[in-house]
């Protein structure tokens, strides 16, 4: 699976954040892997996004709102970090034991004085691979698809996010 880090109210200059392999992520104003200028109150360095394990996922088994991330934030910043699991409460991520807390499917992440928040959401990357079932390609592909977190099927459907075609496979010759 892969996780990514989307602007609500997205400025010109802002993007967003996508994390394909597990490791600490920094998250602040400069040299970060995730930059927010927005706002004032964001540390340079103000808060790390934790990712312990990628998983990858059978989509035909669960809805990502259960998903289980496997993903930490952490806060290190002065003014504070902060989740919306719902729309009317936050909880300050500082408060929480070792200034850490998991983050869900669906979190709304706010740094500093709030005006700069995120949606933490689930990204299904679906890979439709075309290409003999056994060769030695299509072991290659699997494991670097499935290292960051991605589903390979071999039956194309709307669901698919990418398409991966060998190209010598005697069928598309």
């Amino acid at each position: 699976m892969v996780w990514g880090l989307f602007p609500i109210d997205q400025l010109p200059g802002e993007d967003d954040y996508y994390f394909f392999n597990q490791g600490a992520y920094k998250v602040g104003r400069k040299g970060c892997d995730v930059i927010v200028n927005k706002d004032k109150g964001v540390s340079r360095i103000h808060a790390e996004i934790l990712i312990d394990e990628m998983i990858s996922l059978d989509h035909s088994l669960k809805k990502p709102s259960n998903i289980l991330s496997k993903v930490r934030i952490k806060d290190c910043s002065k003014y504070g970090t902060f989740l919306n699991t719902d729309l009317d409460s936050k909880e300050k991520v500082h408060e929480f034991p070792n200034k850490e807390t998991m983050l869900k499917d669906g979190d709304l992440v706010s740094f500093g004085t709030g005006n700069t928040t995120y949606r933490f959401s689930y990204v299904s990357f679906i890979f439709f691979i075309c290409s003999p079932k056994h060769s030695k390609t299509n072991q290659l592909i699997t494991k670097k698809v499935s290292s960051i977190g991605a589903t390979i099927t071999k039956k194309w459907s709307l669901d698919c996010s990418h398409v991966l075609v060998d190209y010598t496979c005697k069928n598309l010759r």
